[in-house]
């Protein structure tokens, strides 16, 4: 094979070699993703469990009514709600035209019918018909067991599904094998590629600079120093470029060995690198410094050193230097500037990093908010909206108790709406520097005393200690009672009916120190997050808030100056057990009796 035949094969087969490996390997991230997508199960396909849902809230519905009597109105209201509520899921998109996809048409007629005559036949119930219970029970009964053929069918259905997913993702991974194998011959053939192509780098390498070599010794000297030695290792060609280079006269250096030259010849490396060349190995050296007569800074030098020879004896060595002080200083100028922009690539880098750990930072904290608002937004928005139709469907109907229980529930939804909005702007205002800290003595265990009081029921029981040192602070005191009731309110919260919240207030060593102590548990997780914005831990399902509250305040207890931290479980106490710490600086106690709230 020639030698444009074996380059071209040696450019191609790498090419080829690397679009295989793309290609397949695209081949790869694409099984991989459909696998992906095939096994995800969206929740709205899973009618098994809607229609569970729904059946378990008609046999709730059916059990109330066969035992109903006239004082049961809330109780038989609130299951036809519940009812009315799963129906509608069912007879919506996209469950109903899954429901169709599935043959259950009669169910879903037998629904729409339904709800209508249930709301007429409780109503008559409720007014004394005793008749309305059968009449109950026909309805009820009858879809009682479509939906639970009609839960049969759909967990047949999603088990066949599955199944074929199964079968679909397991051919596909067997295609991902397979592609897998080819990248790993790919790659074989590429290291494969590799070697030989260094190995003939190598060869190439070392003939250029046998070539080079040879051709520099043919060209003339021009600008350059030469010097000879015979095959004793004695000077016998000195020219003058030389002579200016070294400050060396020839009549000085001719018929001597190098030690005996002084300057660049008395250096132990060039002293090495002609008893190479004497040896009958080509050298060169680069970057040689050369002292001057008169010291000052050096001069550089690159040598090359060729042995001659007469066939196979060498009779002497040539060695050529060129002055190359300007290079070596551009080199050193150089690298001082590329040092330099690598100093500032690498503070630019981190500004960047630091830049996007923030933005990622950022948006996580809005993504947690959006997701937050929404969740705890939905809840008291059903509420309204279960009480209003609930009223629309009651109409003329509708006695004053009910219209006033359903407006004080809506108000109460109303009322939970509006203290989400204050935290959230609260946040805001603190993001922006807003909040301002008219800053007063004040006695704590007053404070906390008078958010007990104020508060009553809803934090009941509140067992307070304080120590025999008064514990006066100096802050603002509308934000150190908003640090307080929303610790109170949020052991409150987590510890169970009854069980009692303990508030500990200690001074000591200029500061003072109000601990929260509640019975519950925060999960290892859990514990270094519980400040960060819009977080929720595990085991908070069906309790209000969107993780602002601690946030704001250990925001607020650091603008006064001191700090709010979750500390460890006392031993004496057990791991069941919560307790927070907020710690503020405490007043001159000899101004302690000027101490206002």
């Amino acid at each position: 094979m020639t030698r444009r035949p074996r380059q071209l094969l040696g450019v191609v087969l790498p090419l080829l070699t690397i679009a295989v490996f793309a290609t397949v390997l695209a081949f790869s991230y694409r099984q991989l993703t459909v696998a992906q997508s095939t096994l995800r199960i969206e929740i709205t396909q899973n009618m098994l469990w809607v229609i569970s849902r729904a059946e378990a809230a008609h046999l709730r519905l059916a059990e109330a009514t066969a035992h109903a009597g006239m004082g049961d109105r809330a109780d038989l209201h609130e299951k036809l709600d519940i009812w009315f509520s799963t129906a509608r899921i069912l007879l919506d998109e996209p469950q109903r035209s899954r429901m169709l996809h599935l043959g259950l048409d009669e169910t879903l007629v037998a629904l729409e019918d339904a709800g209508p005559q249930l709301e007429a036949d409780i109503a008559q119930l409720l007014r004394g018909d005793v008749t309305a219970k059968d009449r109950l029970q026909e309805v009820l009964q009858p879809l009682t067991r479509q939906l639970g053929r009609a839960a049969n069918r759909a967990m047949v259905a999603e088990w066949n599904d599955i199944g074929a997913q199964l079968d679909e993702t397991a051919s596909r991974m067997r295609q991902i094998g397979f592609s897998l194998g080819v990248i790993a011959l790919a790659g074989a053939v590429l290291i494969l590629t590799l070697v030989l192509t260094a190995r003939s780098s190598n060869r190439r390498a070392a003939q250029l600079q046998a070539e080079r070599a040879f051709s520099q010794l043919l060209v003339s000297a021009g600008d350059r120093g030469v010097v000879a030695f015979d095959a004793a290792g004695k000077c016998s060609l000195w020219n003058e470029v030389m002579e200016k280079l070294l400050g060396i006269r020839a009549g000085d250096a001719l018929a001597r060995v190098p030690d005996e030259i002084s300057g660049l010849f008395a250096t132990e490396h060039v002293g090495a690198l002609l008893s190479d060349i004497m040896g009958g190995r080509a050298r060169v050296s680069l970057d040689q410094p050369v002292f001057g007569p008169d010291g000052g800074p050096p001069a550089y030098v690159d040598l090359m050193g060729f042995p001659l020879r007469s066939e196979d004896q060498v009779i002497g060595a040539v060695l050529i230097a060129s002055d190359v002080t300007e290079r070596h200083d551009a080199q050193r100028e150089l690298a001082r500037h590329r040092d330099h922009l690598e100093a500032e690539v690498t503070r630019r880098t981190e500004e960047l990093d630091a830049a996007l750990t923030r933005e990622r930072a950022s948006l996580e904290i809005y993504r947690n908010f959006a997701a937050m608002v929404s969740h705890q937004f939905r809840t008291p928005l059903a509420v309204i909206d279960s009480g209003l139709q609930r009223l629309i469907r009651r109409g003329t109907s509708a006695d004053p108790a009910e219209i006033s229980e359903r407006a004080t529930r809506a108000r109460g939804a109303v009322a939970q709406l509006v203290r989400l909005v204050e935290s959230i702007l609260d946040a805001a205002r603190l993001d922006a520097g807003q909040m301002t800290n008219d800053a007063l003595q004040l006695d704590i265990s007053e404070l906390v005393q008078g958010i007990v009081a104020r508060e009553g029921q809803s934090l009941s029981p509140v067992q307070i200690e304080t120590g025999a040192t008064p514990a006066n602070v100096t802050g603002d005191a509308t934000q150190i009672e908003h640090i307080l009731l929303n610790l109170l309110t949020n052991a409150r919260k987590y510890t169970g009916a009854g069980l009692p919240i303990r508030v500990t207030i200690r001074a000591q060593d200029g500061q003072v120190q109000i601990k929260v102590t509640n019975r519950g548990r925060i999960v290892a997780n859990d514990r270094p997050h519980v400040f960060d914005r819009y977080y929720r831990g595990g085991g908070v399902e069906g309790i209000g808030g969107i993780g602002l509250g601690l946030y704001m305040a250990r925001s607020l207890a650091r603008i006064q100056g001191g700090d709010l931290a979750l500390l460890d479980p006392p031993e004496d106490e057990g791991a069941d057990a919560v307790v927070f710490a907020l710690t503020l600086p405490a007043t001159d106690p000899e101004r302690s009796h000027n101490a206002r709230i």
